[in-house]
């Protein structure tokens, strides 16, 4: 049996026969823009990224949308409601036309107890993903605020597919105030600071 990692999740659940899969799993495409759910839902799917990338972020005190993430093919995300609280929201919306896997949680709550290779794999996923976040945080505080829009700008520059099978580059995709709120500093700064 192929390994998760390599295979990715769907094609290791349709390779193992895997029950309940057709019911539990579904492909959804949205355009570039679009919003997959918002703060006010507080209860979502498991959503695996096939083809294009999305932002998540939230809603401030003061009622102005700011973002925390980006993801990718190969992540996944979700306003989990693994996490058993109502305090937890955010907003999804793409920046391509993007391509997801949207995992019902129980399905996935499942695979993740029943399943030790589906466990593993989602650790491991799970790591990566603090990683990205501890990496943001300690560029924040090592460098200053130029320099930390231009490592992240850096780091953007990679190619993905969208769900129209065009390739791309992420730091096209994403605004001034995306790099602004993604490095804490300003969409000003960050338009003197990249042009």
């Amino acid at each position: 049996m192929a390994n998760i990692a390599e295979t990715g999740l769907y094609n290791y659940l349709v390779e193992s026969k895997t029950p309940g899969l057709k019911e539990n799993v579904k492909l959804i495409t949205l355009k570039k823009g679009a919003q997959l759910y918002g703060t006010s839902e507080p209860f979502t799917d498991i959503f695996e990224i096939v083809s294009g990338a999305v932002k998540l972020g939230g809603i401030s005190v003061k009622g102005k949308d700011y973002i925390y993430e980006l993801v990718t093919p190969g992540e996944f995300f979700g306003n989990l409601a693994l996490l058993s609280n109502d305090t937890f929201c955010e907003f999804c919306k793409t920046l391509t036309a993007t391509q997801f896997r949207s995992y019902k949680v129980d399905f996935f709550k499942h695979l993740m107890t029943h399943d030790p290779k589906v466990a593993e794999w989602c650790f491991a996923k799970i790591v990566y993903r603090w990683n990205k976040t501890e990496s943001m945080l300690a560029n924040i505080r090592s460098y200053e605020p130029r320099e930390r829009i231009l490592l992240l700008y850096a780091d953007l520059h990679k190619k993905i597919t969208t769900a129209g099978n065009r390739e791309v580059f992420l730091n096209k995709l994403i605004t001034y105030n995306d790099i602004a709120d993604l490095t804490a500093t300003t969409r000003q700064l960050a338009a003197d600071t990249i042009k």
